[in-house]
């Protein structure tokens, strides 16, 4: 801030030598307007340029104050040339409250840009705020608030009220101004919310000027040079950010990057968790299969019994299944929910169903956000409920309601003892003689969490199990008429 000070006082220094000269008589009005007026364009006209590179090269919250910026500075380089063709260019010489009647209207409208800004602003950020943020902006507040009603009861002339509306403007963006400062005050971000406030506060004067009309029978000669000194200002602030690449940083947007590095190490843990039990069905479950395998061929060739090789098959058949579960938790590792899009759960049902000779019944329908990993959740459902539950038919439900959809898939096999339901989808849980990989259930609760749905199983009459999978439904908006169109409802069991 030191340096954007220095630099301010250095600007505002050469832009004094005309109010000097005039002073002393060495210029007449004619050069002593110009000078200022082409001084003033100067600064405007350079810190748009300036703010239009920033505002390229920035992105998300600090790209919308530099816009916010180029478009008050955008109004005020169109007041001054207003200004200028009205006094200099048209020969009136006297700068009077007359010649202003473009000026102020126009930077009444100019404020809305950066007021839209900072109230934006304090929307985002305000459940970062608390009350110490708030204790100088009140102070403040209160103070131009009463030098304004004071001053109130002047006005006579509708222009006047171009001025109030100034001043109103000025307060706002002075409060807020001050609450960012409280909240930035030990960062770097202080720098822009710093000489926006010490450009707002000499605005502040001017307007005040202006509107007091204390100095009518002089010229405005002192009101044109606090302008002056609010335009070095802000072409100080902006100059300096624009060489100094000065860091902007928002609270908002920090609290989304911690969000965001939340859930990435979340996910980074589950690629861990499914990275270990890979590698520990590749190094212990396999391993241990190839043994078992080459024990059965070993004792055959020495016994020439063919029932070690009926043996030997099955085992490499289960192998198989390993490898299987493997590549589906890959899928699960690689793809995170990206990708989803409208699935027709019946006719996946449908496709999974003519891999299996027991008769399952399909009623009713419905769309979830989902990818080809769905298979495998219906897949190793009805396996287990066949291999394990030994299961003679299978009725599935297929519902939808508001947002969310329903899979019931119901079969009437040995059912699933209740002290242990909450175990089943945890990963290697096996039960019984007949334990299969005990890692099917474990794919199907990883597939459902990530298509951020749930799964739960509930009891059958009059006997087996129900999994029940909720997902969320799929927009009709995404549907084509096709796919919506009504499915014949099939009969011949109850639930």
């Amino acid at each position: 801030m030191r340096r954007i000070y220095t630099l301010w006082g250095l600007y505002t220094l050469i832009g004094t030598i005309p109010f000097i000269l005039r002073r002393v008589n060495l210029i007449n009005d004619l050069y002593f307007l110009g000078s200022v007026h082409i001084y003033l364009l100067l600064l405007l006209i350079l810190s748009a340029v300036m703010t239009i590179h920033l505002a390229r090269s920035s992105k998300d919250e600090k790209r919308v104050l530099f816009l916010s910026l180029l478009g008050f500075i955008s109004l005020n380089v169109f007041a001054v040339i207003t200004v200028g063709h009205a006094v200099w260019i048209g020969g009136l010489i006297l700068l009077t409250f007359d010649n202003l009647k473009y000026f102020i209207p126009t930077l009444l409208v100019a404020n809305f840009p950066v007021i839209s800004f900072l109230i934006w602003k304090t929307a985002r950020e305000v459940r970062y705020l608390n009350i110490k943020h708030f204790t100088t902006p009140i102070l403040v507040t209160t103070i131009m608030v009463i030098l304004l009603a004071k001053s109130f009861r002047g006005i006579s002339e509708f222009s006047d009220y171009f001025l109030v509306g100034n001043l109103i403007c000025d307060i706002i963006a002075l409060s807020l101004l001050l609450i960012f400062l409280s909240e930035y005050f030990k960062t770097e971000t202080f720098v822009y919310y710093g000489f926006l406030t010490g450009y707002f506060s000499v605005k502040y004067a001017v307007d005040y000027l202006l509107f007091l009309r204390i100095l009518k029978f002089s010229g405005f000669d002192i009101t044109l040079f606090v302008y002056l000194v609010a335009s070095t200002l802000m072409f100080s602030g902006i100059r300096h950010i624009y060489s100094k690449e000065v860091a902007f940083m928002s609270y908002y947007e920090l609290d989304l990057e911690r969000k965001k590095y939340a859930e990435l190490y979340e996910k980074v843990k589950e690629l861990q968790e499914i990275l270990r039990l890979t590698n520990r069905m590749l190094r212990h479950d396999i391993l241990n299969k190839l043994q078992v395998i080459s024990g059965y061929i070993e004792t055959f060739m020495m016994t020439k019994n063919e029932s070690l090789l009926e043996k030997a098959l099955k085992a490499v058949k289960e192998s198989s299944d390993y490898v299987d579960k493997i590549r589906e938790l890959e899928k699960i590792a690689i793809t995170d929910g990206e990708g989803l899009k409208p699935t027709n759960v019946r006719r996946v049902v449908e496709d999974v169903a003519k891999s299996y000779s027991v008769p399952i019944n399909i009623s009713g329908s419905c769309f979830v956000m989902a990818d080809e990993a769905l298979h495998s959740v219906i897949d190793n459902i009805i396996s287990n409920a066949i291999k394990h539950g030994k299961t003679e038919k299978i009725d599935v439900w297929l519902s939808e309601f508001e947002d969310e959809a329903e899979i019931k898939i119901v079969d009437y096999g040995l059912g699933i003892d209740p002290e242990i339901r909450s175990d089943v989808f945890k990963e290697g849980f096996m039960f019984g003689e007949d334990s299969g990989t005990g890692l099917g259930l474990y794919i199907v609760k990883k597939i459902v969490e990530r298509y951020g749905g749930r799964v739960w199983i509930e009891d059958s009459k009059p006997r087996g199990a129900t999994f029940v999978i909720r997902l969320k439904a799929a927009r009709k908006s995404l549907l084509s008429d096709d796919e919506r169109a009504p499915l014949i409802r099939d009969e011949g069991f109850e639930y």
